[in-house]
């Protein structure tokens, strides 16, 4: 006999950053909200990211200039983006959307809306930060990109200019302004871009943190509840999980990676790739970051915690393979050594590893989808989900509310999948 898990306003499939954040806001207007996690709360790529709350990073991932550099890489193991060499008509396929998303216009409308989603939302993790005793290591001293070549930095200023005008504000430093203000920096370098608004967390308790907000708003969660099926009922839909049956009159998922092959099962066409990144945390020594650092030709963030230092990076299209490759961690760290000192602790480090949700135009999807009436996306956040979550649940919930968003929704429509 299939147990009951009762019914909800609305069920929410998927338990990390972005499921949790919809739900607080759906809760805050009223609904009765009820989240459906296969694991537990915040262990998929919520857990151990680079924990960045920086709106000057909050881009598509298809930006023009880069593509035909990150081609370059595809098939290099050890470089920041990586494809294991295999046959795959959707990947294919991905790989040609990716391109034609590639250019000027489509990079700068979506730009602008992820700059705006994510700095509302690193306005919110602040005000979470300081309204309770939960503790998650936020700190708003900025993000220092880090460059090594004149090239490089030539084309960061471009693009940070393009930013300034929709009010990211920046800094240039030069090598020795570099050396002076962040003496953790040990490699050689030319300079630097600082963005004074930026700030950090450590994620998975950032998550949890988040959480507990949501419970306090009335949010249900139902962990090791993995979604097998969602059915249309009447007015409604039935939720059917690994614990039991739930019933609702709206469906969101969530799922991040796992959005595309469970959309699939469902009969959803998702161009979802999941694209794989490792975390080393460092044992913290002295000189030790006062802010977060992008080593930027490196594609490498490193975030600085009390005890430790988080090194994160590359990208690998995967599918669902959370499977370490010892050798791209291995240049990593490396890359990492060149510019800051991790001393002998990382060669037996704990590796981390999570799978970003990636659609070929590098956005998020926000919204109904195609052709279903009470199915709701909120997915595809690539690199941006920790960043975005809070806007992404506020535009997400008054949508769903029948209300007018406080940021445009066109550049996130689900249904243009």
């Amino acid at each position: 006999m299939v147990a009951n898990l009762g019914k909800a306003d609305v069920a929410i499939v998927g338990g990390g950053v972005v499921g949790i954040a919809c739900a607080l806001e759906l809760a805050r207007r009223g609904a009765d909200v009820c989240v459906l996690e296969r694991e537990a709360l915040g262990h998929g790529c919520s857990f151990g990211n680079a924990g960045l709350l920086t709106p000057s990073l909050a881009l598509p991932l298809a930006a023009p200039g880069q593509t035909l550099k990150a081609l370059g890489w595809l098939f290099d193991r050890e470089s920041p983006f990586y494809i294991k060499p295999r046959f795959d008509p959707a990947l294919a396929g991905w790989l040609v959307r990716f391109l034609l998303n590639s250019r000027t216009a489509p990079f700068e409308r979506g730009a602008r809306a992820l700059i705006e989603l994510a700095r509302s939302s690193v306005d919110f993790w602040e005000q979470l930060a300081g309204a309770h005793e939960d503790d998650f290591n936020f700190e708003r001293k900025g993000l220092l990109s880090v460059y090594e070549t004149p090239r490089s930095l030539a084309a960061a200023v471009r693009l940070a200019d393009f930013t300034a005008r929709v009010g990211i504000g920046y800094e240039t430093w030069d090598a020795d302004t570099v050396r002076e203000r962040e003496a953790a920096i040990r490699g050689e370098q030319i300079g630097g871009l600082f963005f004074p608004e930026d700030a950090h967390c450590d994620p998975f308790p950032a998550v949890l943190a988040l959480a507990r907000e949501a419970k306090r708003h009335g949010v249900r969660f139902e962990e090791q509840a993995e979604v097998l099926d969602v059915t249309r009922n009447g007015t409604g839909s039935s939720v059917r999980t690994s614990r039991g049956e739930i019933r609702a009159r709206d469906v969101v998922l969530a799922a991040g990676a796992w959005s595309g092959s469970f959309g699939r099962r469902i009969g959803l066409r998702l161009p979802m790739l999941a694209a794989k990144g490792y975390s080393v945390l460092a044992p913290r020594r002295e000189p030790h970051p006062t802010r977060s650092i992008c080593l930027a030709e490196r594609k490498i963030a490193l975030t600085p915690h009390r005890d430790a230092l988080r090194v994160a990076g590359t990208l690998e299209l995967v599918g669902e393979d959370l499977s370490i490759d010892r050798r791209r961690v291995g240049a990593m760290l490396r890359g990492t050594q060149h510019m800051v000192d991790l001393g002998e602790a990382t060669a037996e480090a704990e590796v981390w590893s999570g799978l970003r949700p990636c659609t070929p135009d590098g956005m998020p999807a926000i919204g109904r989808a195609r052709d279903r009436q009470n199915l709701w996306l909120a997915t595809g956040h690539q690199m941006t989900g920790l960043k975005t979550a809070p806007g992404t649940g506020r535009l997400l919930a008054a949508l769903i509310g029948g209300e007018t968003p406080d940021v445009d929704p066109a550049p996130f429509r689900a249904d243009r999948f």
